[in-house]
């Protein structure tokens, strides 16, 4: 369980952490020397997961801003491992950063050694404001806080509804989704896989209990889907009026396009927050390091967090951005409310991934 906290509450902990920097007058030298040194290199690679925002602006705008091209790799977060580690062992590899989701992260490229430190590579003066992040310094979720930078974190809502079709105002509490007149009216990202569907339903396992999940899903008939856009298409149409594990960009363009979609969060659990595709990884041997390093600097300013969160539509981790533009408000931290954080580290390399392996046994078909 973790509490949301503003730095303005974080206290005297964070008085005595230590984020060294540069002086502004080496920062200035040392920056320049970054920017030439990145366009010798010409070329920065992305990796990112299906649905990703930054693909439409992010390359022209780095260009523009930078003079290096950016290419965008988008792949699902499975296969970009695989091929991450597919390039390591052959001493020959493509991609320089990897955006996705912390399961991955934790449970496959960290453990093989196959991730490097971003935190040393640090040195925008900016980035050393501690009353402009959310936990005081730029977020890091591995054990080291050194290489998964956690540039996202958004509030999950149990369930999005389509008004049309479902009162929202019918789930008080979760058993009120149990209810007979819901059956064959809902829709879940696929909970047997990695990814959201398993992030949420194994948190929902372990707070409301096994039968709850057996319930759910095989009690009242849910769609499971792995395509993220069907999903909410179906959502959209009504033909599954309530959808689990939706994801968050998605539900913003429907919203957009003027469907009512309402987010719906029981009393009776805590709600929980994830990073979604929001972690930042430097792979080992990047072909393009003093690429990457410009990126990873630039993306942690007030103008780089503030256009991935208008890119990917979903609240960043920097706390001095404009948030009115967000589609999907109710996905914003509130100070002082309690979240269970479903990227904590100890709890996605033990608890987590126990309750996964038993979540694919509950709904085995």
């Amino acid at each position: 369980m973790r509490k949301f906290k503003w730095t303005a509450l974080v206290g005297a902990v964070l008085a005595t952490a230590t984020f060294a920097l540069p002086a502004k007058a080496d920062f200035e030298s040392d920056w320049k020397a970054l920017i030439a040194a990145a366009q010798k290199e010409g070329t920065l690679v992305i990796a990112a997961v299906p649905g990703t925002g930054m693909r439409k602006k992010l390359p022209a705008i780095f260009k523009k801003k930078f003079g290096v091209d950016v290419e965008i790799i988008v792949t699902p977060s499975r296969q970009t491992a695989q091929r991450a580690i597919r390039e390591a062992k052959a001493g020959a590899g493509t991609m320089d950063i990897f955006s996705t989701g912390q399961s991955t992260l934790i449970r496959v490229l960290y453990p093989r050694g196959l991730l490097a430190p971003i935190k040393p590579l640090l040195i925008i003066p900016d980035i050393k404001d501690k009353s402009v992040w959310q936990t005081g310094e730029p977020w890091f979720i591995d054990d080291k806080r050194a290489y998964m930078f956690r540039i996202v974190d958004l509030v999950i809502p149990m369930a999005f509804v389509n008004t049309k079709y479902v009162d929202p105002k019918a789930f008080k509490t979760t058993q009120d989704f149990l209810d007979p007149k819901y059956t064959g009216k809902i829709v879940v990202y696929d909970p047997t896989r990695p990814g959201p569907g398993s992030n949420a339903i194994s948190y929902y396992m372990r707070q409301k209990g096994e039968q709850f999940v057996i319930d759910l899903i095989k009690g009242q008939k849910a769609k499971l889907t792995r395509n993220r856009r069907q999903l909410v298409d179906w959502l959209a149409q009504g033909r599954y009026p309530i959808a689990f594990a939706a994801s968050i960009n998605e539900i913003g363009r429907l919203r957009r396009e003027g469907f009512k979609i309402a987010a719906v969060q029981p009393t009776d659990i805590m709600p929980y927050d994830a990073p979604g595709s929001g972690v930042l990884v430097l792979l080992k041997n990047a072909p393009h390091p003093k690429a990457a390093h410009l990126f990873l600097n630039w993306i942690m300013t007030k103008e780089g967090m503030q256009l991935y969160q208008d890119l990917e539509g979903m609240p960043v981790t920097r706390t001095d951005v404009d948030r009115s533009k967000l589609m999907v408000p109710e996905t914003i931290p509130k100070p002082g409310v309690k979240y269970f954080d479903t990227a904590d580290y100890t709890y996605v390399t033990t608890e987590s991934k126990k309750l996964f392996g038993k979540l694919k046994v509950l709904l085995k078909r």
